[in-house]
């Protein structure tokens, strides 16, 4: 199954840039901060994070699985740099969760969720915390999605369908200081796209999009709000809000994405993570989603 194959390379792949240190790295690793400023003026932050549970019965009563597997993967990396009066900021999230159980016999997905932020900005005369700027953000899923509540397991999403890409100028403000980071990013003026690229649904009307359409286009204003807490060496929060609304069709329906972390180290290479994530899009469901993900695992600082 490609998501089990993607899951295992991502794991590879963070773990030989995880390894690529010296031990002097290493033993100077506690010591540091979270955002750590490098000789060349970049400030780097993430995390890759893989959690992994099992459970198994037997006796069963009615509504239960003898064997339940579930694999949880998040990675989040962000990146500041600043010269002069200009700022790039960008910021990446991608979170993929699988689950096997003994009654279905293959693994079904839980998240999957991949959003990229780019931000260039220039400061507004000799003010240090606004700047004007541009802003690009892609948000999509990678893997297909069925519905397992259904006898015929009908795909129901796929890798961008439904997509979003937007982009936007606009005014920021951000905040930072040692224990927080905080930005908020404002504009009236906001291009966003919908895509339903899936041959499957391009003769339906579909998140939004016409039928025998692939894209629709919006124009609206847009919100987008980062936020770093670190309440101690050992626990951190990292939240996330976008608001869009649509000037051409029902602006007063404000589509949310409310993305949260919260991260505990139980020791150098386990911690315990919390995720709880929101989402509401008036052309996809008309209803709150509300994805949550807890469990303790291996974290590697990136």
């Amino acid at each position: 199954m490609r998501p089990i194959f993607f899951l295992f390379l991502l794991s590879l792949f963070t773990t030989t840039l995880s390894g690529q240190v010296t031990v002097t790295e290493l033993k100077k690793l506690g010591t540091k901060k979270k955002i750590v400023l490098d000789n060349d003026g970049w400030k780097k932050r993430g995390i890759y994070s893989l959690n992994i549970n099992q459970s198994s019965q037997t006796g069963l009563g009615a509504g239960s699985d003898n064997f339940l597997l579930g694999i949880n993967s998040l990675l989040n990396k962000a990146v500041h740099h600043k010269k002069g009066k200009y700022t790039f900021d960008g910021y990446l999230d991608f979170e993929l969760g699988l689950v096997y159980t003994s009654s279905y016999k293959k693994f079904r997905k839980t998240i999957d969720r991949f959003d990229l932020t780019v931000d260039l900005e220039h400061s507004i005369g000799k003010n240090t915390h606004f700047t004007y700027g541009l802003l690009v953000n892609v948000n999509t899923q990678l893997f297909s999605t069925h519905n397992f509540l259904s006898d015929y397991h009908e795909k129901i999403s796929n890798f961008l369908s439904p997509g979003r890409a937007l982009i936007s100028l606009g005014v920021d403000y951000k905040n930072e200081k040692p224990e927080s980071y905080f930005s908020i990013f404002a504009t009236p003026a906001t291009i966003r796209w919908i895509t339903k690229i899936d041959n499957e649904f391009y003769p339906n009307k579909k998140f939004g999009v016409d039928s025998f359409h692939r894209v629709y286009t919006e124009i609206g204003a847009f919100i987008s709000m980062h936020y770093t807490k670190y309440f101690s060496k050992k626990a951190s929060l990292t939240s996330r809000l976008d608001l869009f609304s649509n000037y051409k069709r029902n602006p007063e329906n404000v589509d949310v994405i409310f993305n949260n972390l919260f991260s505990l180290d139980i020791s150098k290479n386990f911690s315990f993570n919390f995720i709880l994530d929101l989402f509401y899009d008036d052309d996809v469901a008309k209803r709150l989603r509300v994805q949550q993900v807890s469990g303790l695992g291996l974290k590697m600082k990136l």
